[in-house]
Formats: structure tokens, C-alpha cells, sequence
């Protein structure tokens, strides 16, 4: 006798794939196979569509690769009638956005207007802003922004302006280093438009990069500060937020400091931590440099301290809870083309790294010259087939290393050890932020229409390093966020040829001194 689960389970398919035919199994392996084709044709119904939010999600997936606008005209339609929850109908907008349809992504995700009650709803709204230019759409969600984040009772009409100081990065008016090279070959499956594009942004960072401003400290007097990162005056006005609510506090409520360095992030990730706040630490390091609080959120993850204490300015720490009242708050500014000005940020890097030998030497702990750096310890972005890639990559003197299963200084040690450094896309890489000048990074990265901006994130950090990238594309089928390398063509790459029959891209080095590359 047929059990209660699958009998519910059987309901379930018959209701959401309207009984026989096309099964979720055929819908799922055609996704996999980037079978766009079956997908429009076979899956066009709305019932279906509107009982699976992630089968809505693929089929708006293949609307945007066929570049079908009718389908992805119903498919907004059919998402506007929907009745899903809120998590879903953002998963599903974000669909949208992907692949660049950022006026569809944002009627759907406003579609339930209740979404503006959320705490998060101000959060969420602002990741659309990156994906468009046209300004009646920003002022659009702005507008909603400012609507869901009123300022507390008795704020004034606007926020303090930051002041200039006279607190300098080390060796500062040294100029820029020579940018490194940057390489981009498609797999024969992965469509030649993302190697064009991806050329195009790379030099557009490039051009931007040898613009930059030098990293520079900017500072708000009389202020709070949350864990949250949030900045607000004791009349209200708020400097930033987050979307969490802003408490109404005298500064006689809160522990007051001094002196405090804003170091809260609002990511968890590592990637952040490395690549935007370690570097902005170096000022601290200048003789002369005023006395701060390290300020970090009491939720912060464990790699945060870890890496202060290699910094050695763990002792500078507090742990930010509800608010804390800061008489000066001092922010570093400087973004990823900051890296052009290395000599003002590396101090920092390099007595991370310092302190990260002197304990494997204590430890007795050796590192190799060439690694790959292995996603075995993550359950996102799987891919299928690393193990019998990892094999082979083995077999060419590369000693595969998996970083989550390492204390921190022992992955700054391997990564900064190492000059041949293999990896599939994944915070891992953040780590070539230690990595040897002229390091050769070779990275596999899925990619798919909106991805372009994040997925960039280790061509343009080896760019402004003067590491020596390379970078192989592959198509991100994966209906559960999966995908696989063409192994045979990808070792044929690494070893020096060019499998790969889609576009090679080259952003060329320039400046005006020279790393060594």
C-alpha cells in the first residue's frame, strides 16, 4: 500500500506539472543540459510556472538565453499573478535581474506590496540598483527605500557631511604599480557573448584602476554606531543604514569611545573581510597614528579577530552590540582599485603574512609552490566532476588543499607560499591577496547572464596585484547550482594550449612602475 509521503508526493507532482508528460525529472535534465529550447516549448504552463517559484526561475533562465521576449513577457505576467511567499517572489525576481531585465525583477518583487514591512525589504531593494542605470527606475526604488526606512521621531532633514582628515596611509604619494595581465578563454559549450562582455568589463576596470584616488581616511564626529554597521546622529538623521531600525538614544545610553575605526561589515563571507576591509587597516600601522578603537560587530565571525591578531592589533578590539557612541569615528576608504597604491596598503598584508610564517616555521609546517585549491568542503556552486579533475590536476605537481579545513595562518601561509594557484570560483581565492608578486592564478568560473560583476571578482583583484590571470568559462547549467568542467580541454588550457574555441580577451598591463612581473 502506497505510503502517506508519496502519495502527497504524487499529488504534488500531478498538481504542479499538470499530470503526465513533462515531469519535474525532464524539466530539471533539460535545464542541466542547457536544453533551452524543450524548456519554452514543453513547460509553458501557468499553473506549473505558478505552483514552483524554481521552475519559474529556470524557465526564465532559458526565456533570457533564447533572448525570447514574448516568453519572458508571460513569464513576468504570470510571476505578477502568483501567489508565493516572500522569500520566493524575491529568488524569482532576481531571476529577472540576471539577465538584465531589471524593470521586470522589480514589478515582481514589489508585486506583494507587504514585502515593504520586512526588516530586510530596504537590503533587498538596494541590490537592484547595481543592475540599472535608467533613472526613473532608481529614483523608483529610492524612493520605496526611503518609504520602508523613515528616520526616527526628531531627525533632522539631513545627515552629518564627513570631514577630510589629516591621518595618511604609509608612504603616501607613492604611485601606482604596473597592473597585471588578465586572460579569458571560453570552453567550446560556453556561449561566445560572455567572453566578449567579460573583455569589455575588465578593461572598462582596468581604465577605472588606472584612474583611482589613493586610499584616504574620512572621518563623523559625535556619532552611534550598531552592529549592523549602521551610522546615525543623536537627532535621528542616519549617515547609514542597513534597514535595521535605528534606536532613539542619548549619548549618555550607550558605552562611549574616544576614538573608533569603523571595521563592521555587512557580509559574513571571507572575500569581504580580505579583499575590502583588511587592506583599509594599514594606516594603523603609520608612526604617528592616532590611538583608535578597532570597532567589529560582537556578531562577527571568528576570522575576523584571527586575522587582527596576525595583524597584531587584536588588543584594539570592541565588540559592537546594540550601539556604542563614538566622539570621532574614523573610516577608511578605498575600493579594489585602491590596490594600484599598493605600497599604502600592504603593510598591513605583509605583517599578516610575517606572522603567518613564524608560526609554521614554529610548527613545522611546509607549504608548495603550485596548489589547487579545492570547493570539496562547500555545498555551494558544487561542481560535479571536480574529483576527477582534482585527479588529474594532481598528476601535474599540484597538491590539491582544501582552506576551510586549515586554521587561518596556515592559509595565508599555502596561499602565500605558493605561485601557481588553480582553483574553481570561490571565496578561496580571496586569499591570493597574500599571494606572491606575479603569481600565475588560473580560475574555472560558471557563468551566466548577470553573474559577470561578482564572477569578475579574481580577474580584477590579480589585475591590480600583478598576478598573471587566466580565467576559463564555463556554462552554468546546473539546475541546483551545479555545474562541471570540460576536464580534457580545461588540462589541455592549464598546460599551455587553447582548447577553448570561444573568444580570448587580454587587458594589458600598464603603469608606471614595475612588480616584478
Amino acid at each position: 500500500m502506497e505510503s502517506g509521503r508519496h502519495l502527497l508526493r504524487r499529488v504534488w507532482r500531478w498538481t504542479v506539472l499538470g499530470g503526465r508528460g513533462f515531469k519535474y525529472r525532464d524539466f530539471e535534465a533539460a535545464f542541466e543540459r542547457g536544453d533551452w529550447t524543450t524548456i519554452l516549448t514543453r513547460a509553458r504552463k501557468a499553473n506549473r510556472l505558478k505552483n514552483s517559484p524554481s521552475m519559474m526561475g529556470m524557465f526564465i533562465r532559458a526565456a533570457g538565453e533564447m533572448r525570447d521576449v514574448e516568453a519572458l513577457r508571460w513569464a513576468e505576467q504570470e510571476s505578477l499573478r502568483a501567489e508565493w511567499p516572500k522569500r520566493d517572489r524575491y529568488a524569482v525576481s532576481q531571476r529577472f535581474l540576471l539577465i538584465g531585465e531589471a524593470s521586470s525583477a522589480w514589478a515582481v518583487f514589489l508585486a506583494d506590496a507587504s514585502v515593504m514591512a520586512e526588516p530586510r525589504f530596504a537590503q533587498q531593494a538596494k541590490s537592484f540598483l547595481p543592475h540599472t542605470k535608467d533613472p526613473a527606475l532608481r529614483s523608483e526604488i529610492k524612493a520605496a527605500m526611503a518609504k520602508a526606512s523613515p528616520p526616527a521621531p526628531g531627525a533632522t532633514a539631513s545627515a552629518a557631511m564627513a570631514m577630510s582628515t589629516a591621518i595618511r596611509f604609509p608612504f603616501s604619494g607613492s604611485g601606482r604599480q604596473v597592473q597585471g595581465t588578465v586572460e579569458i578563454v571560453s570552453s567550446e559549450r560556453t556561449p561566445p557573448r560572455h567572453a566578449v562582455r567579460i573583455a569589455a568589463d575588465i578593461e572598462s576596470f582596468r581604465q577605472k584602476a588606472a584612474r583611482a584616488k589613493p586610499p584616504e581616511i574620512i572621518e563623523y564626529r559625535d556619532v552611534f554606531v550598531d552592529r549592523n554597521g549602521q551610522i546615525w546622529k543623536e537627532d535621528g538623521s542616519v549617515i547609514v543604514s542597513k534597514g535595521a531600525p535605528i534606536p532613539s538614544l542619548s549619548r549618555q545610553d550607550a558605552p562611549r569611545i574616544t576614538t573608533g575605526f569603523f571595521a563592521i561589515k555587512a557580509t559574513r563571507g571571507i572575500y569581504h573581510w580580505l579583499v575590502d576591509r583588511l587592506p583599509l587597516f594599514s594606516w594603523m600601522l603609520e608612526d604617528g597614528a592616532p590611538e583608535a578603537a578597532v570597532l567589529l560587530s560582537d556578531q562577527a565571525p571568528s576570522f575576523e579577530r584571527e586575522t587582527l591578531q596576525l595583524a597584531g592589533l587584536s588588543h584594539a578590539v570592541v565588540g559592537v552590540g546594540e550601539a556604542v557612541f563614538v566622539e570621532r569615528l574614523l573610516i577608511a576608504r578605498s575600493g579594489m582599485q585602491g590596490f594600484t597604491y599598493w605600497d599604502q596598503v600592504a603593510p598591513v598584508i605583509e605583517r599578516v603574512k610575517q606572522a603567518a610564517r613564524a608560526i609554521a616555521a614554529r610548527e613545522m609546517v611546509s607549504a608548495c609552490d603550485a596548489i589547487y585549491i579545492s570547493r570539496r568542503d562547500s555545498g555551494r556552486r558544487v561542481m560535479r566532476n571536480e574529483a576527477e579533475l582534482e585527479a588529474q590536476i594532481a598528476k601535474r605537481e599540484y597538491a590539491g588543499i582544501t582552506l576551510g579545513t586549515m586554521p587561518l595562518w596556515q592559509q595565508v601561509f599555502t596561499v602565500s607560499s605558493a605561485t601557481r594557484i588553480v582553483a574553481p570560483h570561490g571565496a578561496g581565492l580571496a586569499h591570493i591577496l597574500f599571494a606572491q608578486s606575479g603569481a600565475q592564478i588560473t580560475e574555472m568560473v560558471p557563468v551566466q547572464d548577470g553573474t559577470y560583476f561578482l564572477r569578475l571578482n579574481f580577474a580584477r583583484l590579480s589585475l591590480v596585484m600583478g598576478h598573471r590571470y587566466r580565467g576559463w568559462l564555463e556554462p552554468h547549467l546546473g539546475a541546483m547550482d551545479s555545474w562541471t568542467v570540460d576536464t580534457p580541454a580545461f588540462l589541455d588550457f592549464l598546460d599551455g594550449g587553447m582548447s577553448g574555441t570561444g573568444l580570448s580577451a587580454l587587458a594589458h598591463p600598464v603603469g608606471d612602475r614595475s612588480r616584478g612581473i
